[in-house]
């Protein structure tokens, strides 16, 4: 299997970019080394790191994004347009067919919302899926910025969210509702397992994403694990609890290299 890692960072953070990954990396080779080798028959034949273009945040504190800066003015559908190029590019170059995806906050967004714009030419994508790891993800906007505003949290802090969305989306709400992959239309929820992680120590994205996804597989067939069914199931979703605050899981590795190697265990 192949790793596609897409990192998080609210569409536009400079910060937070393809070496996301390196703490995972690491605790992969320390925890799961078995998944590199040859004799493996369910190993990780690569891993891939994905940056995309950013929406723009000119009042980053130490790199505020500039005005004809193409690379960190870009709205949707730009960002998940740029995921699935890269896709594409892997599937052609580098040969990779069966993939697992695992993305960070807008990343495991990202990674949702690519039916939105995959057609009949990157079929390969959706079919090479076979499962995904998606932590603390953004699955509805429109709830994530009802969670956001007064008297729910401060002006200022309601202002960030508001601002963070409209840079991605713009500020239509019906737009708001089409992006969301808890409101996706039949059918394009892709792979065949999924598991869902989210610390109950974070501080930046609700509990309510997670139910709300969680509700829209159920909506679409697919089973839960801790229903007993796995084996007679095609589709299955998982729900994990982690530890530590929205970044930390992704920075400190190990919870989402343990969640690589159970989807590895349990894809085809």
């Amino acid at each position: 299997f192949w790793i596609i890692y897409v990192h998080g960072g609210a569409w536009r953070d400079p910060t937070q970019d393809s070496l996301c990954v390196v703490p995972t990396l690491r605790a992969l080779v320390d925890k799961h080394a078995g998944l590199f080798q040859q004799s493996s028959e369910r190993r990780i034949a690569g891993i891939a790191s994905l940056n995309y273009r950013l929406s723009p945040y000119p009042s980053h504190s130490t790199d505020p994004s500039a005005p004809d800066d193409q690379d960190r003015n870009v709205m949707h559908p730009r960002h998940v347009e740029d995921v699935r190029d890269a896709l594409t590019y892997l599937v052609k170059e580098l040969g990779v067919q069966r993939w697992i995806g695992v993305g960070h906050s807008c990343g495991a967004t990202l990674l949702l919302q690519l039916p939105l714009v995959c057609t009949e030419k990157e079929r390969g994508i959706q079919d090479d899926l076979r499962g995904m790891v998606l932590l603390a993800g953004i699955y509805d906007v429109p709830t994530f910025l009802a969670e956001h505003k007064p008297p729910k949290c401060p002006e200022n802090i309601a202002a960030i969210y508001a601002d963070i969305v409209a840079g991605a989306f713009g500020e239509d709400e019906v737009v708001h509702r089409d992006v969301s992959p808890a409101r996706v239309g039949k059918g394009n929820l892709w792979g065949t397992h999924a598991v869902l992680g989210y610390s109950a120590e974070d501080d930046l994205v609700e509990p309510k994403q997670r139910e709300m996804m969680l509700e829209r597989y159920a909506e679409e067939g697919w089973v839960r694990g801790a229903q007993g069914r796995e084996a007679e199931a095609e589709k299955v979703v998982d729900a994990r609890d982690l530890v530590r605050g929205h970044d930390e899981v992704w920075e400190d590795g190990v919870q989402v290299a343990d969640l690589i190697a159970e989807v590895v265990a349990k894809v085809d």
